[in-house]
């Protein structure tokens, strides 16, 4: 049975949890990595086989199309986006796509996604993994899990994240019902998606509904992991550059402690004395105490005031701490 409350979950020593569905476009080709090289803001050219990245895609304006975590494979560059977005990304990157020797080709039909965390993860994969487990962040295996006698193996892809704190293991795989009984036949508890949610805005990973249309790259936070400084021309590169020759962005994605048991909804109005200055794009229940998590994107001068959420106290909050990481 799925843990009754938050707490259960953060205290396990192991668990897993459904990430819901999200899409993936490969890019193969002889030309696949030198023309996402051109798209991205992060350095994929170099990404060894099996290593990851994130990278955000933007327009000629510098405004955020798509996060995505891009990883190397034997086929080309495999770009993860979220619920929707594959179309789209394919779309923006045919659009630029000429005499290259590259394919764009849609590989999210019957993707599902689960998380493997807890203090024992990674023993308990390293016992159950066919393969040797990825040990750096965005590092990813092929191989099959198998966890009980009476259920075929599952072969998954096992990437190291830390989206959701340390030692988080994603995998992904086409049999999601297999893999999720063979996680239930094992005996794991299952995260209720209120705490899962929680751990996600806690670390500062935003998803497709936390980046409005007319986002910077620098306003979500994750410059050190998602943006290169010194690589060679991509699409939206002009404004990135300038933002960083400025040194500060006018607004940020931000956490936000809502005070108050009550939910608190997206599309919420954050507001700073009778003026709304941001709107909630997600939310979901404190694991501590009868308070609501939101993240926002808030500006800079506002976040030093009193901010409220339908009335009620929101304080920013600093994001957890991410894994140790550099692109500049």
């Amino acid at each position: 049975m799925p843990p009754s409350n938050p707490d259960v979950a953060t205290a396990a020593e192991l668990w897993w949890a459904d990430l819901g569905c999200h899409e993936q476009l490969l890019v193969a080709g002889t030309d696949a990595v030198a023309f996402i090289e051109n798209f991205t803001t992060a350095k994929v050219s170099d990404l060894q086989p099996a290593a990851g990245c994130e990278g955000f895609f933007c327009d000629a304006r510098g405004w955020v199309l798509d996060l995505a975590l891009i990883r190397r494979t034997t086929e080309g560059l495999l770009l993860r986006v979220s619920a929707g977005r594959a179309a789209p990304l394919r779309r923006h990157l045919d659009r630029y796509h000429i005499r290259e020797e590259l394919e764009l080709v849609d590989r999210s039909e019957g993707l599902s996604s689960l998380l493997i965390s807890g203090r024992s993860a990674a023993g308990w994969l390293a016992e159950h993994f066919t393969e040797h487990l990825p040990v750096s962040r965005l590092q990813f295996r092929d191989g099959l899990l198998g966890v009980a006698a009476d259920i075929e193996p599952v072969a998954a892809r096992l990437t190291l994240i830390d989206w959701y704190g340390q030692g988080g293991f994603l995998l992904e795989t086409t049999a999601g019902g297999r893999l999720a009984a063979a996680a239930a036949a094992a005996g794991l508890p299952q995260a209720p998606a209120e705490m899962v949610a929680a751990r996600r805005l806690q670390h500062g990973w935003p998803l497709a509904e936390d980046i409005p249309e007319k986002t910077l790259p620098q306003e979500l936070g994750l410059d050190d992991r998602a943006i290169c400084f010194t690589k060679g021309c991509y699409l939206g590169q002009e404004t990135v550059a300038r933002l960083d020759a400025l040194g500060h962005v006018n607004r940020r994605l931000t956490l936000l402690a809502v005070t108050g048991a009550g939910p608190v909804a997206r599309g919420l109005a954050v507001v700073s004395g009778d003026t709304q200055v941001a709107t909630v794009t997600s939310a979901a229940p404190a694991a501590e105490g009868d308070g609501w998590l939101a993240l926002a994107i808030v500006p800079v001068k506002a976040a030093a005031t009193q901010l409220t959420i339908d009335g009620r106290v929101a304080v920013p909050r600093p994001f957890l701490a991410p894994a140790e990481s550099s692109t500049r």
